[in-house]
């Protein structure tokens, strides 16, 4: 009898704007399984926003400081994975696989803050977290993690690109579904890192607008680029020998206030929405993807994947004409990768994260299952 486990998977992205979770349907086990959503739930990180953006951005704090955000932010997780399973009438899931918030990543060092212990207190289940501390150990990137999880959920009969749109742009080159073995398919897979992406946007939004983000891209669309300020972004965004950008958050941060004061802000937010989806387009055109599949919260700029679609010449439609809303893609790709690793697959793909090939280590830090417990501490209600 085929294996059918529930397992819940959340995440908070580089862009530090809310949590988002998904239960995922798993049917089989290893490499031949199939995946479905069953439910989904978004919510902001509140005061936990700003916490959290310190920390990313290096500010001092002290330990204590760490800890309490780390409590504080599995609190959070807790309390919505309590009110996702309630809301969509699930009593139990087998598993729940967490990312936790990256607050640094410059391998071999990465953390992904959070303590996990409120979800397992909260849900009685396997908990998994710290999926990149594996392959960081055995000499890999640490990411990107997604792309077997990528083609799990969206192989077909022809090369295809899978583009997360979120803090930062990364890309999972998939080939063709074609009756190859899957051990051959997944040995295929592609991935990198392309260049900043809503960090950029979102901050740009912040400085010109006032706003947290530019919804859908509507001031966007009313600007016009600017070429100079196009071409000096686009040489931040192009990519080095390594697959990353060149440029780094406080340069992208810096290219907006130098133009902050000169251009209309409509023509600002314009400008970058059209270099950085140049940059995508064009690694899309070199990878020689048939078709781009879109998620994270810049699939809702329209401006942003117009200009990826234009570069990439090539069709770019959003994960939700899948059947994957956009907004959980990553949260419902957890939940895969944790049930992956919960089968002692090894989740990371040493040609994706540039590992050497020294030898295997079991994906993910785990906290094994009890029954739930709701401590009035714990305050997840």
């Amino acid at each position: 009898m085929q294996r059918t486990r529930l397992v819940l998977g959340a995440m908070t992205g580089t862009s530090i704007d809310g949590i988002d979770l998904a239960v995922a349907r798993i049917e089989g086990s290893g490499l031949a399984m199939r995946a479905t959503l069953v439910a989904e739930r978004s919510a902001p990180l509140g005061p936990l926003a700003e916490r959290l953006r310190a920390a990313a951005n290096q500010h001092p704090m002290s330990a204590g400081e760490f800890a309490a955000i780390a409590r504080d932010l599995g609190i959070l997780h807790a309390r919505e994975s309590v009110e996702l399973l309630r809301t969509a009438g699930i009593s139990r899931v087998d598993l729940a696989a967490l990312h936790g918030q990256t607050v640094f990543h410059r391998p071999p060092e990465s953390w992904q803050l959070l303590n996990a212990h409120p979800v397992a207190l909260a849900l009685g289940c396997d908990v998994v977290f710290d999926l990149r501390g594996a392959d960081l150990a055995l000499g890999g990137q640490g990411a990107p993690l997604t792309p077997l999880a990528d083609w799990i959920l969206f192989r077909t009969a022809h090369p295809r690109a899978i583009i997360n749109l979120g803090g930062f742009a990364n890309a999972t080159f998939l080939s063709a579904d074609d009756g190859r073995s899957h051990t051959q398919q997944v040995s295929a897979i592609r991935g990198a890192d392309i260049c900043a992406c809503n960090q950029l946007l979102d901050h740009a939004a912040r400085i010109v607008i006032g706003n947290p983000y530019d919804a859908g891209g509507a001031v966007a669309a009313t600007g016009t680029r600017n070429d100079p300020a196009f071409t000096e972004l686009s040489t931040l965004l192009t990519p080095r020998a390594d697959g990353r950008s060149l440029g780094t958050g406080d340069e992208f941060f810096a290219w907006v206030d130098r133009h902050a004061h000169h251009l209309a802000p409509a023509d600002l937010l314009a400008t970058a929405a059209d270099a950085i989806g140049d940059a995508i387009g064009s690694a899309l055109r070199a990878s020689g993807a048939r078709d781009a599949v879109v998620a994270g919260g810049g699939a809702h700029h329209v401006r942003l994947c117009a200009a990826i679609e234009r570069a990439a010449n090539c069709p770019v439609i959003s994960s939700a004409q899948l059947d994957v809303p956009v907004s959980c893609r990553e949260a419902l790709e957890w939940a895969i990768l944790g049930a992956l690793a919960a089968d002692g697959l090894d989740i990371a793909l040493p040609a994706v994260t540039q590992r050497p090939p020294i030898g295997n280590l079991p994906s993910g830090t785990w906290i094994r299952s009890s029954d739930p417990i709701l401590p009035p501490t714990l305050n997840v209600t």
